[in-house]
């Protein structure tokens, strides 16, 4: 779900607070909060998931950068680490990890999504799409017809036919749009992918999936390798 705008003069009017250290701040009667309301909806804006941007909520936005500290303290607290991008103005929780020397379970706060097959290859693709824009101080926007063109390419290695792939893709498309990782543009089909999905996944984990996705395509060329079942493609 997306963060709320204010739409409010009042909304508009608490920015100043948050320019001022954060101590306890009561809003109404019995209250049991302590802090400024702008501090309090930039919480759930994050715990709503699936980010926080300046594009987004300006508001918010420098609400998080006023009060990083306090906002990032509240997180730990519910076991959620806190990711900011300052160049992309782009904020969203994970999973706290903790030291690897402590020895007590620390329970996932955040559900996961699986990823599909098509879903890993389409987020690939996007990512790649985004760091080339990126470079060029560009907008990273791409088409349905372009990202078909290139997903074709796993088609053999999906383990589905022409046309159940190309139901899968238009099922994952809608995943990322649901996400807010593709996000919709004046253009019919056309979307914005967010400069959040750079972040999501590391370096290593980027280069672990290529290298299985090649391993994969390249073992259907060959026959060397049945391609993957629909179970199997559901789970990867």
């Amino acid at each position: 779900m997306t963060p709320e705008s204010p739409d409010t003069v009042e909304d508009l009017d608490t920015a100043p607070e948050e320019t001022a250290p954060v101590g306890r701040v009561t809003l109404w009667e019995g209250d049991p909060g302590t802090l400024p309301l702008n501090v309090r909806r930039t919480l759930v804006a994050l715990l709503r998931g699936p980010y926080l941007s300046q594009r987004r909520d300006s508001v918010l936005w420098a609400t998080l950068l006023a009060h990083t500290d306090v906002i990032r303290a509240h997180l730990g607290d519910l076991l959620l680490q806190l990711e900011i991008d300052a160049d992309s103005e782009v904020a969203f929780t994970r999973n706290l990890r903790p030291d690897p020397d402590f020895d007590q379970p620390v329970p996932s706060v955040l559900r996961t999504a699986p990823l599909s097959f098509i879903d890993s290859a389409l987020l690939l693709h996007l990512r790649h799409l985004l760091l080339q824009a990126t470079a060029q101080q560009e907008r990273a926007v791409v088409g349905r017809d372009e990202i078909a063109a290139h997903m074709s390419a796993y088609l053999a290695s999906s383990g589905h036919d022409e046309a159940q792939f190309a139901k899968r893709l238009a099922a994952s498309l809608e995943r990322m749009r649901k996400w807010s990782l593709l996000v919709d543009t004046d253009t019919a089909d056309r979307w914005e992918i967010s400069s959040v999905l750079a972040l999501v996944l590391t370096a290593e984990e980027i280069t672990g999936i290529e290298q299985e996705y090649q391993r994969l395509r390249e073992a259907a060329a060959d026959g060397t390798q049945p391609a993957l079942t629909e179970v199997e493609e559901e789970t990867a």
